[in-house]
């Protein structure tokens, strides 16, 4: 852009001033207008009431009518000539019924006609008007002068009193300063009214040009209707003012429209915790929020103005991401890792007996290969028995047989203590897998890092309504540095542990709120309690 492009470059502020400004002017230059009208019409009414009360004062005059009637101008001139400077007259002129002249104020023209009407005069009417006469354009008043100053009497002359129009308009200019004085106070609270106006508009649309204010808001519009992330605007008292279609879906909104809206976040059908942080504004930095069957990842801060400065009184603005596809196909992914493992542990372990069961047999000690075989099958026959049962726990049971040889290759004792029959819980099968998976390899890590003697025990109990799944293990317990061992990324493992770190207890957590349960930690030993409301049906996988 040029300096002269640069130059014409005006914000809204500005036009909005220069608009208003305009108006004020001209607002103030149609009121002097009217203003000056007003004052020429009271100027020339006033000339004419003037002109008419002296005119009917000279025809009432008894002395006038008689020197009228003797036509005697020598001694009608010298009375009006004496009577003009104290009436603030142009002219008064007296004059024969046929119009000759008895008195003028220009003595030459003294004994010539009169010029303009006479004929209302004569017919015993007072009339005004407005002549061009030897003075110039003039507003005159013609009065019969009648016999002896009678009302009744014959007319014996005519009596013209007038006063010039530029006369007039020298009064009104006295008049002038006042109306330019009011106009220019009217402009000089228009220019302050106006820059008000542009300070205040600078304070909404900043130095935008009205061209960028409405490419902005396009813009606006579009980014905001094309989010997939939702967005949640707060006003300072906690009320949601504005919104997009993904949060609209995500929190079970009205359909999103143009401009804003004020709803109490308590009134809308949504968590009571996510409706109480966005009423309350805390901010939010990551957290997990399940609403309904969606678990959700919300970012919450202070609203900022045109320059990035936190602006407190602007309200909030809230983000909103859908992390119900993403968990699940983590506690897919955690799940296989678990059974990888699990799987692996077991081959290990079933060769390294198969190798012992070889050896015993190929020495002939048949009863120790027998014994052999018999302590390796006792511990888990009856959770083998319901594998091939075909129970609805199998997925678990197949899960917790893998463990026991896992936690005996780490040099772990694993207690298992599941209740026949087993409490069905609302979880599908890589839900549970996650879930329990996650809590046993958490404490067979703990367990192996403590000293002897080495044990976790797990266990599934129904209790007042709810399945109860209880992990304990002997190890040191969670770091208490942790503020929350179940959140995104707290871990105690090393930064480049396999698998990753900080991600299955929080899927745990996840899977656990969305399925309408609670977590329970307890201490001496190390314990995590699982509560999940017991199901009547099949939770489909």
């Amino acid at each position: 852009m040029d300096a002269k492009g640069r130059g014409m470059r005006l914000s809204v502020g500005g036009r909005l001033a220069l608009v208003s400004l305009g108006i004020v002017v001209l607002v103030a230059g149609v009121l002097a207008a009217l203003l000056s009208v007003q004052l020429s019409d009271s100027g020339q009414r006033e000339a004419e009431q003037v002109t008419r009360s002296v005119a009917e004062t000279f025809a009432h005059e008894s002395e006038i009518a008689t020197l009228a009637a003797a036509r005697d101008s020598d001694r009608l001139q010298p009375m009006v000539e004496q009577i003009l400077p104290d009436a603030d007259l142009s002219f008064v002129t007296i004059m024969t019924p046929d119009g000759i002249r008895l008195t003028h104020r220009n003595r030459s023209e003294i004994g010539l006609p009169y010029q303009g009407s006479r004929a209302e005069a004569l017919a015993g009417e007072s009339f005004t008007e407005v002549y061009v006469g030897t003075l110039g354009p003039s507003v005159r008043t013609i009065v019969p002068i009648r016999e002896g100053g009678d009302e009744d009497g014959p007319i014996v002359g005519l009596v013209a009193v007038g006063v010039t129009l530029g006369a007039v308009q020298q009064d009104l200019a006295a008049r002038v300063p006042l109306i330019v004085a009011a106009s220019a106070a009217i402009v000089g609270f228009g220019v302050l009214g106006a820059l008000f106006v542009r300070r205040s508009a600078r304070r909404v649309t900043g130095s935008y040009t009205p061209r960028e204010l409405s490419r902005l808001v396009d813009s606006y519009e579009t980014v905001l209707h094309s989010l997939r992330e939702g967005l949640v605007v707060t006003d300072r008292d906690g009320r949601i003012v504005l919104y997009n279609d993904e949060a609209a879906d995500l929190l079970g909104l009205p359909p999103a429209i143009t401009g804003q809206v004020s709803l109490d976040p308590h009134d809308v059908d949504m968590d009571t915790d996510l409706a109480d942080a966005i009423a309350g504004g805390r901010r939010m930095v990551e957290e997990t929020v399940v609403n309904g069957d969606r678990v959700l990842l919300v970012n919450q801060e202070e609203a900022r103005d045109l320059s990035g400065r936190r602006a407190p009184e602007r309200g909030r603005v809230m983000t909103l991401r859908d992390r119900s596809e993403l968990q699940a196909l983590l506690g897919e992914l955690e799940g296989v890792r678990t059974l990888s493992d699990t799987l692996r542990s077991q081959t290990h372990e079933h060769g390294n007996r198969l190798h012992a069961l070889l050896a015993l047999l190929e020495l002939g000690r048949i009863d120790e290969a027998r014994r052999l075989i018999v302590a390796s099958t006792e511990d888990r026959q009856e959770l083998a028995d319901r594998l091939v049962s075909d129970d609805d726990d199998a997925v678990v049971v197949a899960l917790l047989l893998g463990k026991l040889d896992e936690a005996a290759e780490r040099g772990v004792r694993l207690d298992l203590d599941v209740v026949e029959p087993a409490p069905r819980v609302p979880l599908a099968a890589p839900e549970a897998v996650t879930v329990v998976g996650n809590l046993v390899d958490n404490a067979l890590d703990a367990a192996s890092a403590g000293a002897e003697p080495r044990w976790v025990r797990v266990s599934l109990t129904a209790r007042e309504g709810d399945a109860v799944l209880e992990v304990a293990d002997s190890g040191a317990g969670f770091d208490p540095s942790l503020h929350d061992p179940f959140a995104y990324g707290a871990s105690t493992k090393p930064a480049h542990a396999p698998g990753g770190r900080g991600v299955g207890l929080a899927l745990v957590r996840d899977i656990v709120a969305a399925r309408g349960g609670t977590l329970q930690l307890a201490a001496e030993p190390t314990t995590v309690r699982v509560f999940l409301p017991v199901v009547t049906e099949q939770v489909p996988a």
